[in-house]
């Protein structure tokens, strides 16, 4: 079983919480606005080890923090009027939905908030309207991927406190971290409180990566002021804008338990749930963040075949060349091959394609070596096809990595190296802003 030090914990903790008894508080910022807690008794009450399951598994099962908020019956929510803001990886380890447990346990939601893909995360397009009803329990959505991003003030003015439960890949341009940045600055301006129930992601095993974004380039897929690879939980991201950018908010986080972030051995533990329709599961996720600089070129990056992003390629590439180049490099911790799909929708639906796939083998990979890399070679081999994808005068790539730099190191045909060297003091200015607000390492 992972263990844990706990000699930060707070001896007097003055955090307002802690008028409810199930709950210790594990550390404070900015004289107690901001406030991490975990459960009394943890170790005796939360993990136990679960008999009759095909691998002995449970020593890597994280709890998350909805585990723990159920186990207390979510006492913080007492007198409270919320909204809650989820997707379908809001489950507990049971695979019951956070949306249930409340209502189990005598909580209704005011009203629910969804991300891009929707509450069951089953969708691809935007929604056709801002407000429809949940139809299980008649309870309003309010979907902020439709005609609008923000929620407005005016549907969020009568309630006292935000409940947020959903996983996310810590990648600027993976939208749910602009809509979480969006509700945050909202409760803000209106002086609510926020709870976060906190959830592992996997890519602690990198430091942060990639330059700030730039203003000029903020966008729904760049919004969040970090590095364009992160590498915080929800909840550190949200200590990390609360701490530093927003004033009024009153944050309380329920943190997880047995969460190594320098480790990927928690998902063998934990029942992994799609976080969106296109990261199936880990080995997509941690190709993830270099591949996906190629939604801004003319290359399919899998969707709809059974390998999004694993799977890349196009009917006019030469992939048997491409892959020559590639394995010249020796690039580390992945396996490449090739590969030929036909995909069901999005880029060249219905057009076979030869296409490289990438595995990833070990914690070595640098993803986004990877994908600049591969680019590179592409645009070498193939400058009549090679292009980055423009509209009204900006080019989609420009929004993915938050500036220009990226697409111009390509151009320039600058390696990797010199790219980095670009963007790597940025990196190390973030890793020191966040030093102090890491609450699982």
């Amino acid at each position: 079983m992972i263990k844990k030090d706990y000699q930060n914990v707070l001896k007097e903790p003055t955090c307002e919480i802690y008028r409810f008894p199930s709950f210790e508080v594990f550390q404070s910022y900015d004289e107690n606005r901001i406030c991490v807690y975990s459960l009394k008794n943890r170790n005796q009450d939360i993990q136990k080890k679960l008999k009759n399951k095909i691998y002995d598994i449970s020593t890597y099962e994280v709890i998350t923090g909805l585990d723990i908020a159920e186990k207390s019956n979510f006492e913080f929510l007492e007198e409270h009027s919320f909204a809650l803001f989820t997707n379908a990886t809001g489950l507990n380890r049971n695979l019951k939905s956070t949306l249930d447990i409340l209502i189990e346990n005598g909580y209704f939601p005011k009203l629910l908030i969804e991300p891009e893909h929707g509450i069951y995360s089953a969708e691809d397009q935007k929604f056709s309207s801002i407000i429809r009803i949940e139809k299980t329990y008649s309870i309003p959505i309010l979907s902020l991927y439709s005609e609008i991003k923000k929620p407005p003030l005016a549907l969020l003015k009568d309630i006292d406190t935000i409940l947020i439960d959903l996983k996310n890949l810590p990648v600027r341009c993976y939208t749910y971290v602009s809509t979480l940045t969006y509700l945050l600055e909202v409760a803000d301006q209106l002086h609510k409180e926020v709870i976060i129930l906190d959830r592992p992601h996997p890519y602690g095993i990198w430091k942060p990566m990639g330059g700030f974004l730039q203003e000029e380039y903020r966008s729904f897929v760049g919004e969040a002021p970090v590095p364009f690879l992160y590498n915080l939980t929800p909840a550190e991201y949200s200590i990390f804008l609360t701490k530093y950018k927003l004033k009024n908010l009153k944050l309380k986080i329920i943190k997880m338990e047995y969460f190594d972030p320098k480790d990927t051995q928690w998902v063998l533990g934990n029942i992994w749930i799609n976080p969106s329709p296109n990261i199936p599961d880990l080995e997509t996720a941690l190709i993830y963040p270099g591949l996906v600089f190629f939604e801004g070129t003319p290359l399919s990056v899998g969707r709809g075949t059974t390998k999004p992003f694993i799977y890349s390629g196009a009917p006019w590439l030469n992939h048997k060349e491409v892959i020559q180049e590639l394995q010249k490099l020796s690039l580390k911790g992945i396996k490449v091959g090739l590969v030929e799909f036909r995909p069901t929708y999005s880029v060249y639906k219905g057009e076979l394609c030869k296409g490289i796939q990438i595995h990833p083998i070990s914690k070595e990979l640098n993803p986004l070596e990877i994908g600049y890399e591969y680019m590179r070679i592409i645009r070498k081999l193939h400058p009549d096809k090679f292009y980055f994808k423009q509209s009204q005068e900006q080019f989609f790539i420009d929004k993915l990595w938050g500036s220009d730099l990226y697409r111009k190191s390509i151009e320039h045909d600058l390696n990797y190296k010199e790219f980095e060297n670009l963007w790597k003091s940025e990196s190390l200015v973030f890793e020191d802003l966040i030093k102090d607000i890491l609450i699982y390492r």
